[in-house]
C-alpha cells in the first residue's frame, strides 16, 4: 500500500495554478509547499491494495480528485499516510487522513521533512501548532526551527517520546495550540469533573520527561492561520512579537 499511495502522491506533485494559488494566499511558501511534498490527488487507474481504502474512497481514491495531499513522514523520512483536505475558496472544509498500520507507533506530524530532522538534530527549537495552514509561523520564527502540527490539538505518546529523544541540549518546545477551549485544554491540562482525575496538559507530559518546554500566548485570532488570513505576515509579527 505504501508503494501505490507513493506513486498516487508523485503523480500529483505539478499543482494546478488554482491550488497553488489559495495555498500561498493561505500563507505558504513555495519552498514551503515543495519541502512538505503537497499534491493534488489524481486517482491512479490501478485499485489500491487495501480494500478500507477503496470503501472509503472509491476505485483509485476518486472521491479525492484534485484535494490537496499532506504527506505524514516518519522521523526518518518514511511514509505513513496523508491528510486530503478540499481547497476551493468559499466551500466547507473537509478533511480526512489514511493512515498505514506504522503510525500506530511513530509520531505523526505536518511538517516532519527530512530537512525539519536535520535542524532539530543541529539544536533548533520546536513549534507545535495544530493544522497545516498555522505552519505559516514558519514565516517568522528563526530559520533554525521547525513548526510541526500535530494534527489535532493533542500530543499522543509517540509525539512525546520523539521530543524526549530527538530534542538537543538547549533547545526547547513551544506549544502554539489554538485560542480555544480545547487548545488551552490540550496545553495546560485540566480537572475532569467526571472523574476527578487530573488530565494532564502537553507542558505537564513533556515536563515529566525532563523536555524543555513552554506555553506560548498570542492575540489576534484563535490560530496563527485565522491571523495570517486576517492580517499578513505584519499581523503574525505582532501577535508574536514577545516571544520572537
Amino acid at each position: 500500500m505504501r508503494a501505490w499511495l507513493t506513486k498516487a502522491i508523485e503523480a500529483g506533485l505539478d499543482l494546478s495554478g488554482d491550488a497553488e494559488g489559495y495555498l500561498r494566499g493561505r500563507g505558504l511558501t513555495g519552498s514551503v509547499i515543495r519541502e512538505l511534498g503537497l499534491s493534488q490527488w489524481v486517482p491512479p487507474e490501478s485499485a489500491a491494495p487495501d480494500a478500507t481504502f477503496e470503501e472509503r474512497y472509491g476505485k483509485g481514491g476518486r472521491v479525492l480528485a484534485g484535494r490537496i495531499v499532506i504527506p505524514f513522514l516518519s522521523p526518518r523520512g518514511k511514509l505513513l499516510g496523508v491528510e486530503v483536505r478540499s481547497w476551493e475558496w468559499g466551500h466547507d472544509k473537509r478533511i480526512t487522513d489514511y493512515r498505514l498500520r506504522e503510525c500506530a507507533w511513530n509520531p505523526v506530524f505536518i511538517g516532519l521533512t527530512p530537512a525539519a530532522m536535520q535542524r532539530i538534530w543541529d539544536g533548533g527549537d520546536v513549534w507545535v501548532v495544530e493544522g497545516l495552514f498555522d505552519r505559516v509561523l514558519t514565516r517568522i520564527v528563526p530559520d533554525k526551527d521547525v513548526v510541526l502540527a500535530t494534527v489535532r490539538a493533542k500530543l499522543s505518546d509517540a509525539h512525546v517520546e520523539f521530543f524526549r529523544r530527538h530534542l538537543r541540549k538547549g533547545a526547547k518546545v513551544n506549544m502554539v495550540y489554538d485560542n480555544d477551549e480545547t487548545g488551552r485544554k490540550q496545553t495546560d491540562g485540566w480537572d475532569d469533573e467526571k472523574t476527578g482525575k487530573r488530565r494532564w496538559g502537553a507542558l505537564e507530559r513533556l515536563d515529566r520527561v525532563s523536555v524543555p518546554c513552554r506555553d506560548v500566548p498570542y492575540r489576534g485570532g484563535k490560530d496563527p492561520g485565522v491571523i495570517w488570513d486576517n492580517g499578513g505576515e505584519e499581523a503574525l509579527r505582532r501577535a508574536f512579537a514577545h516571544v520572537i
